[in-house]
């Protein structure tokens, strides 16, 4: 715990700061009019992020890992790449396909945390991630390569090209570990196209495909092991999108299977979903101040399993949105409304509101939304060695309320101050028995609330710090108790240190409270303490890396319960081409 409080202390003294300077500040921070957090392909490559999660955990209030993300304690986040939605239609809470994209093909984030279901629908109470992949010039990519303890391989290409009006892509990769405890390996295979042509005067054409396959043992609690549970999941992956000056079509269509089996329990279980997008937005300049955008979507599900019939489903929903800006007060309004339809949920109405006012460097910004989360067909209907399905699983509504203040003071100090309350009803939630076996259920009315402090501060030439805490109260209205599986205090510190050129050096030190993992509140995951490193020498278009997790090789769990790995480490090459 000494380490722990020594940790928070500093990123609350350094928020503190922050707070004092913000209101001087006399340079504004670029950070969107409505408070998204956006991520740069300079400030990806300074992070030497070799997945998706690495890059997301350096965001407050985000927690990522290989198959998914939550944002302030919620796992409903829609993640999409270049207006491709890549959420796995066969898990459990809209488990996100990073594996789909990796970093060196990303040209910018963009982070909405609490926000996004008025222009790209529900189950998004979480927030949602926009990626946006680099464009091909004549001809660019890489081919990265590591392998680590453990039986750790992975490589990973990526090439793009363009002629004319044309542009063509590729990417494909292969990963395999065999873990750290029994029945804990993973082998991964990806490949994707995608190609683009520009026909002038705004107008763009583009088409993609991706296939992603994963096999994975499932060790299972360490008081309830499943040593012979074996997961085997496909996902294809289509999109086709035309842009024109004001109006844009993006349809996809993503296709997954879910087998799970379990030889010592006669499991044998197959989820397959098929679910088809289209979505219409235009963007009209009116006669008056500001934009109005308005568009329409579409969303078509089938599901089937080797436990339930065949079941379809479908939602049709509309929105309009308005943006006014009124100078002489500096102050921007964002407003509008969604109309969902479903047909095997209650119709919805999502308003979001947001006011920012811009002051001489420093910015503020309120904002409020509603968000439907509906149940996937795996919470409803899938069985696992460890789950039992819920088919009487209702719909969720989260209302939230964000506060954000972000400043630069100085050219190398800036930060960011936020606060949030969401509230969701009927919130859907796994609870586990006293066997270890565990269902969704709906849990009634529920409660996030707290706040995020973060800074950027350039100490040195060649230095920069990037403190961080969030404070994170979950709480079920109805028993005044805490959620299971959520951290009262996150805190992390990024050190950035560059002695030379051709040299970087990244530590991560990151400190979680104790979480409880039960509704009840009497069993507990402790707290802990764990630090990262990463290093990395280029020379030319080559460039060696190395990368240690746990450095000091600590005993922890995560909020499910499950242990973490132990110190692991891996080195390896990337070439650009």
């Amino acid at each position: 715990m000494t380490t722990a409080r020594i940790i928070t202390g500093a990123v609350l003294a350094a928020m503190v700061a922050l707070a004092t300077m913000a209101l001087a500040a006399d340079r504004a921070e670029d950070g969107g009019a409505d408070g998204r957090i956006v991520i740069t392909a300079g400030q990806i490559e300074a992070m030497q992020a070799h997945k998706m999660a690495d890059i997301l955990n350096h965001v407050p209030g985000v927690v990522a890992g290989d198959t998914f993300v939550s944002i302030h304690g919620s796992y409903k986040v829609k993640a999409f790449v270049d207006g491709r939605p890549i959420n796995d239609p066969t898990s459990s809470h809209g488990g996100i396909k990073w594996d789909l994209v990796s970093p060196e093909e990303v040209e910018r984030i963009e982070i909405l945390r609490g926000k996004g279901s008025l222009v790209y629908g529900q189950d998004a109470s979480g927030g949602v991630i926009l990626v946006t992949t680099k464009k091909g010039r004549r001809l660019r990519g890489n081919l990265k390569a590591y392998g680590g303890n453990l039986d750790t391989f992975r490589t990973n290409l990526n090439l793009q090209a363009s002629a004319g009006i044309w542009g063509l892509g590729a990417s494909g990769g292969f990963e395999t570990t065999q873990g750290f405890r029994t029945n804990n390996d993973k082998q991964r295979w990806h490949a994707g196209l995608k190609a683009s042509c520009r026909l002038g005067r705004g107008r763009t054409l583009s088409a993609s495909a991706d296939y992603l396959e994963d096999r994975r043992g499932l060790a299972g609690l360490p008081a309830h092991p499943t040593p012979y549970s074996r997961k085997h999941t496909r996902m294809a992956s289509y999109s086709f999108q035309a842009t024109g000056r004001t109006l844009s079509s993006k349809a996809f269509c993503n296709d997954g299977r879910n087998h799970n089996t379990d030889s010592s329990r006669n499991l044998d279980k197959v989820l397959h979903v098929v679910e088809l997008g289209e979505d219409l937005t235009a963007g009209l300049n009116l006669s008056g101040p500001g934009q109005l955008a308005c568009g329409a979507g579409l969303r078509w599900a089938r599901a089937s399993g080797t436990s339930f019939d065949d079941k379809q489903e479908h939602t049709v929903s509309v929105f309009a949105a308005r943006n006014l800006e009124w100078t002489p007060a500096r102050l921007d309004f964002n407003f509008g409304l969604r109309a969902n339809f479903n047909s095997d949920f209650d119709d919805a109405l999502n308003p979001e509101l947001k006011v920012t006012f811009k002051g001489r460097g420093w910015r503020l910004a309120a904002a409020y939304s509603r968000s439907n989360n509906t149940p996937s067909f795996y919470q409803r209907y899938n069985e696992t060695s460890s789950t039992v399905p819920n088919p009487d699983l209702d719909m969720e509504t989260a209302d939230n309320y964000s506060l954000t203040l972000s400043g630069r003071p100085a050219e190398n100090f800036s930060g960011r101050i936020g606060l949030f309350h969401n509230r969701l009803s009927d919130r859907i939630t796994y609870i586990t028995d006293d066997n270890g076996i565990g269902r969704y259920q709906n849990f009634g009315l529920v409660t996030y609330t707290g706040g995020d402090l973060s800074c950027d501060w350039k100490v040195l030439p060649g230095l920069s710090l990037k403190p961080s805490y969030t404070y994170l109260e979950a709480i079920d209205r109805q028993t005044g108790l805490r959620l299971p599986g959520k951290a009262r205090h996150t805190a992390r510190v990024h050190c950035y240190w560059q002695p030379a050129d051709s040299l970087s050096v990244v530590l991560t030190v990151k400190y979680v409270s104790r979480i409880y993992r039960n509704k009840s509140n009497t069993r507990t995951v402790p707290d802990y303490t764990v630090a990262d490193l990463r290093a990395e020498y280029a020379f030319k278009k080559v460039s060696l890396f190395a990368q240690v997790k746990n450095l000091f090789d600590r005993d922890y769990f995560y909020a499910d319960g499950l242990p973490a790995p132990p110190l692991t480490w891996l080195v390896g090459i990337n070439c650009k081409i």
